[in-house]
């Protein structure tokens, strides 16, 4: 077997980092030879990411390549893009889709480990099955020194025995590599059309990874500033869980120093990582890149871009060509930088940490997947299901004709949770059901946007649109979900036609809310629970539920709305709405709503603590109190004791929205 071997490198104790290369090259058959570049692309302490790029630099094409390592003070835990075993030694082989190399051509794998970053060795077979015509006629040994920041690439190339001049070892050896990884929403990360960190599926590293929108012309941009003109490999981490590829155009500042095309195929789920590599040029100063989908899916999901060469750094994003102004602070997690107004320019927030998200990822996995039939058992002809449901024995069957809802999540969350054992199994009765369930929303839905609590109507105040219990705001993020093929719908649950139908639901429903959001002296505040479907007018649903703003239902309002693209009107909207929660005039402060004391007064103090009430005075805003006559109260005291037990009139309402507004930078 054709072998190179690197001896164990060691760390200097200079105050910046280097590592000493001392390689033995061994010579290989003329026919097949390689070079290998190990690369610690993520460092954390208690353990990092690595990378080892092959290249075959042969004139012919190599099949089969594996490669050995060891590593010092670290376990490897798993990787990607090829096939792992052993333990120190590793060993990685070709997957079927780059076990062949043409000649030329890269192929790069990926792997975490727990422990320390060290100076690894590398010892196996790099290219190929091909046996060594002859014993190793001789070995040199050079040195290369490699000084970067955090993270440290080394490389050396093996050459049969005849070339192995001295020259020629000092050229392939004394190269100085550096790494610079960007992460998303980092230093160098400028912005994306989507949502800049997601953190859905599992395998990623640093806080998440960049989900473009799933639209042709979606795109991502960096900054790069390089000390000189010169080569650069750019390695993108990425996950394509479709079933084609999701390639992109790569603009290096505008075109003006290269266009290229991105190729990045399926990886066989959204939980599967792999890296794809591309030599580009850049020019010394700051370097703008632009990778723009070519498909109607969007790109695939990018994970961290690694950019591999001369010493570069993060670049300024929003100067020279190709600038945008919705860059990303390169220091805080969110942008407050302004956006256009319209959607195509607009930024995405991120999902993590955004209330209706997360309500959503939980109904993913609501019941058991033996519970499905359970469910589906209740759905309703129509598509819908009742409320309030156990799902402790099997329904008729027979679906039943009686109006669907979507009050306390109903319908919507047996959506979810259906597109995820759909997900799982692919069984299509599930599919089926969930198809219905997205046709009876969009059914449901009035000309001016609005959702109503029961569909079909069943009149009274169940016709208005419902924000009650989040009802209309989690049904248009369900919808808004399927529409962008985000899990669980990142299947073949829906066709590109519904997906279409949904994108105009969400659109519209966005437009009602933000025409129905309250003025208290022309000042933009909240929503009540529920309003007028055709007017947009607060309304009152039961005699103790007024007219009022909701100090609870508006969270998930605003929730919503930080799912969509932060037009200048949506981000004026949600700023005005979280100003509203986090105003002295709102809530409580020093007290907590403790129903175990309703009896009482189950407004009790607590030091540290805010409360929300349920209810605020249109006009005043002013939290009240109300009985089954339609009496309004201050004191909560001086209401009846069936209502005052039997109703949630407070509660820590605004704290989970008020987090999530200062992570994005809205507070």
């Amino acid at each position: 077997m054709n072998n190179k071997f690197f001896k164990p490198l060691q760390l200097s104790t200079r105050s910046k980092q280097r590592l000493l290369i001392s390689a033995a090259l061994i010579a290989l058959s003329p026919a097949s030879w390689a070079a290998c570049t190990y690369t610690v692309t993520n460092n954390w302490g208690s353990g990092f990411t690595g990378e080892i790029k092959v290249t075959n630099d042969t004139a012919q094409t190599a099949n089969n390549w594996s490669v050995s390592w060891q590593e010092p003070n670290a376990t490897i835990t798993n990787a990607w893009n090829a096939t792992l075993s052993g333990s120190n030694p590793y060993s990685a082989t070709g997957l079927s889709w780059n076990a062949t190399l043409a000649a030329g051509a890269s192929a790069s794998f990926g792997f975490q480990a727990n422990g320390t970053a060290g100076a690894p060795k590398v010892n196996g077979t790099l290219c190929g099955s091909t046996n060594a015509s002859s014993a190793p006629s001789s070995i040199a040994q050079s040195s290369a020194v490699s000084s970067v920041r955090s993270s440290v690439a080394l490389s050396s190339s093996s050459r049969p025995a005849s070339s192995l001049a001295a020259s020629s070892l000092a050229t392939s050896s004394s190269t100085t590599i550096s790494s610079l990884v960007i992460q998303e929403e980092q230093a160098g990360f400028c912005r994306v059309d989507g949502i800049a960190t997601e953190s859905t599926n599992a395998g990623y590293s640093g806080n998440g990874y960049t989900n473009s929108n799933n639209v042709q012309g979606a795109a991502i941009e960096w900054a790069v500033n390089a000390t000189s003109s010169s080569r650069h490999t750019l390695t993108f981490r990425f996950a394509n869980g479709g079933t084609a590829n999701r390639n992109g155009s790569l603009l290096i500042n505008g075109g003006s120093n290269g266009n290229y095309t991105l190729q990045l195929p399926p990886t066989g789920g959204w939980t599967n990582w792999q890296t794809a590599s591309i030599e580009i040029d850049l020019v010394q100063g700051n370097n703008l890149l632009k990778l723009t989908s070519l498909t109607a899916d969007g790109l695939a999901n990018i994970d961290s871009l690694t950019v591999a060469g001369a010493l570069t750094a993060a670049g300024v994003c929003g100067t020279g060509v190709g600038s945008s102004s919705s860059s990303v602070k390169s220091s805080s997690s969110a942008s407050t930088s302004s956006v256009a107004s319209s959607v195509g320019t607009a930024r995405m927030l991120t999902l993590d940490g955004n209330p209706a998200a997360s309500w959503l990822t939980k109904s993913r996995t609501k019941w058991a997947v033996s519970r499905a039939d359970v469910v589906l058992s209740y759905q309703q002809t129509n598509g819908g299901w009742p409320k309030n449901l156990d799902y402790n024995s099997v329904g008729s069957g027979s679906g039943g004709s009686e109006s669907g809802t979507i009050d306390n999540g109903a319908t919507i969350t047996e959506m979810v949770y259906l597109a995820d054992v759909y997900k799982q199994g692919g069984i299509t009765k599930y599919r089926d059901a969930v198809r219905k369930a997205a046709n009876f929303l969009v059914s449901s839905q009035y000309s001016t946007g609005a959702l109503p609590q029961f569909y079909p109507l069943k009149g009274g105040y169940a016709d208005h649109a419902t924000f009650n219990d989040n009802g209309m705001a989690y049904a248009l993020t369900v919808l808004d979900f399927a529409a962008n093929k985000r899990a669980p719908f990142d299947t073949d649950v829906f066709t590109d036609g519904d997906r279409a139908r949904f994108k105009t639901a969400v659109t519209k429903g966005t437009e009602y809310i933000l025409k129905a959001q309250w003025k208290q002296n022309g000042v933009l505040t909240a929503w009540c629970a529920q309003h007028g479907a055709t007017d947009y007018l607060p309304k009152k649903a039961r005699a103790y539920e007024l007219e009022s703003l909701s100090g609870s239902e508006s969270v998930g309002v605003l929730a919503f709305l930080m799912t969509q693209p932060q037009t200048a009107e949506i981000e004026k909207a949600v700023r005005a709405g979280v100003a509203w929660f986090n105003s002295p005039n709102t809530y409580l402060e020093g007290y907590t709503y403790d129903s175990s004391q309703a009896e009482t007064n189950p407004i009790v103090p607590k030091a540290g603590s805010k409360m929300w009430y349920r209810f605020y005075d249109l006009n005043t805003n002013r939290g009240f109190f109300s009985d089954r006559d339609g009496s309004k109260f201050y004191d909560i005291t001086q209401m009846s004791l069936e209502r005052r037990t039997g109703y949630s009139w407070g509660g820590s309402y605004g704290t989970s929205i008020i987090s999530f507004a200062q992570k994005v930078g809205y507070l």
